[in-house]
């Protein structure tokens, strides 16, 4: 096959100015700065390590600048070089600042592309797939916004040497709008040109940053609703009787091994940070709502198989104890006659005045009345009818006022709320628990919402 004419100008010219007098090792202008301009169309680009404090991006990234020495003239045409040919060429030390690992395609030859123009303005492309580091601030993850950048920048060649611009300034990168990411949404994004200083000479550097926010439809359905939903689910221990104690702590504790779970399982898809993420928040605030009602039934079991009864019955012990061992008294006292013999039939009224026991004997009043304990072996000559109404009307009306300050005593604790009533403990808790719930997730969704 015969080439065109065109072409066999083409091959002409080209080797023409390779093998003039050119050193590909020369920066391209010796006599003034080079100018480079740079534009890149954006390919793709994947959030899946984001976690990672990285992003991948792949692109198309061209770079142009005019060499006087690859100037040539007899053909108006542009000269599309092979890519082998980049190599004698002289072409910048652009790198990525903030690079961690790039690469450019190789399928099915290098992905290099060089073209020249007669005046000497060279174009060169390049597809570079860069994964870049993105130092991102996760205190409200996962209803965060980021700012991610790709920092483009200089090696070798100083300020006086090379500058650097964005070609056609806001139009120089294209293809952002395309750009679909699993977890986050480009808001917006900006191209700064701006030079750094090093201890070795200050350097151009034009910077792409973007403003990323994150998706939080996969964290509702993934996170927050499992979370809400179990919480939900511990309260149904309130409505269960508290003598269901099988059904109570087995649910209970289902409730809480399973937040436990979701948080393990967070905590294992997040770097290791040192400061409080928000979904921390929310998962710490539902474990300690589940926690909470695990420990509620823990206090009504006490209540009910514990202190409380134990107390009831100290009470109730005491309160017999005391009136069996008077009762026992009572049934010992035997009265003994002026000749020393036994009345076996106690003629004994019991009268209740204020809070003494007094005892009349019913026999006539010469005759001498003994008290006999079996108990304690002891004499004691027996209260007479007489000794009772001579107290003074002082003491009538202080026993008296004892009594009435006992029954308004009673009639308080009666008005007092019954604390072992376990049924109440449980209504209480149906209308906190939620009530509290609801508050915490109101100013949970404010605060970091807006």
């Amino acid at each position: 096959m015969r080439p065109s004419s065109n072409n066999w100008k083409k091959s002409r010219v080209h080797g023409s100015v390779l093998m003039g007098d050119f050193n590909h090792h020369d920066i391209c202008q010796k006599d003034d700065t080079a100018g480079l301009r740079l534009s890149r169309r954006l390919l793709e680009c994947t959030d899946d390590h984001f976690l990672a404090q990285d992003y991948t991006l792949t692109m198309y990234f061209q770079q142009s600048w005019r060499d006087k020495r690859l100037s040539y003239s007899g053909i108006p045409l542009n000269l599309t070089l092979d890519n082998r040919v980049a190599d004698q060429l002289w072409v910048p030390d652009t790198y990525f600042q903030n690079d961690k690992k790039s690469f450019v395609h190789g399928v099915t030859v290098k992905n290099r592309m060089i073209r020249l123009h007669p005046d000497g303005t060279v174009l060169y492309g390049l597809r570079i797939t860069t994964t870049a580091a993105c130092m991102m601030d996760l205190r409200r993850y996962p209803l965060d916004e980021q700012n991610c950048t790709l920092e483009i920048e200089s090696y070798g060649y100083t300020t006086d040497d090379i500058e650097f611009y964005w070609n056609g300034g806001e139009s120089a990168v294209t293809g952002v709008n395309n750009i679909e990411l699993p977890q986050f949404s480009i808001v917006d994004y900006k191209m700064v040109s701006k030079r750094v200083e090093f201890t070795t000479g200050a350097y151009p550097r034009l910077s792409l940053s973007f403003r990323l926010k994150r998706n939080i439809g996969y964290f509702i359905l993934q996170t927050y609703m499992p979370s809400t939903l179990i919480t939900i689910l511990s309260w149904v221990s309130f409505w269960i009787n508290y003598d269901a104690s099988a059904a109570r702590v087995a649910l209970g504790i289902t409730t809480v091994l399973t937040m436990t779970t979701i948080s393990t399982h967070l905590r294992e898809t997040l770097p290791k940070i040192p400061y409080v993420k928000a979904i921390d928040i929310y998962l710490m605030g539902c474990f300690v709502f589940v926690f909470l009602a695990l420990l509620e039934y823990a206090f009504v079991n006490y209540i009910f198989f514990g202190k409380g009864p134990q107390h009831q019955k100290k009470t109730a012990g005491r309160a017999g104890h005391a009136p069996g061992k008077k009762s026992r008294l009572e049934t010992n006292r035997v009265q003994v006659d002026p000749h020393g013999n036994m009345l076996l039939r106690p003629l004994e009224i019991r009268n209740d005045v204020s809070s003494s026991d007094v005892f009349t004997s019913l026999r006539d009043p010469p005759a001498t009345t003994y008290t006999y304990d079996s108990a304690n072996l002891q004499y004691r000559r027996a209260t007479s009818s007489r000794d009772l109404y001579i107290r003074s009307p002082l003491d009538r009306h202080r026993l008296h006022k004892k009594g009435h300050l006992r029954r308004r005593a009673s009639q308080i604790k009666v008005k007092i709320p019954d604390l072992t009533d376990v049924n109440l403990i449980d209504k209480w808790s149906r209308m906190v628990f939620p009530i509290t719930f609801i508050v915490f997730n109101v100013i949970y969704w404010m605060y970091y919402v807006h």
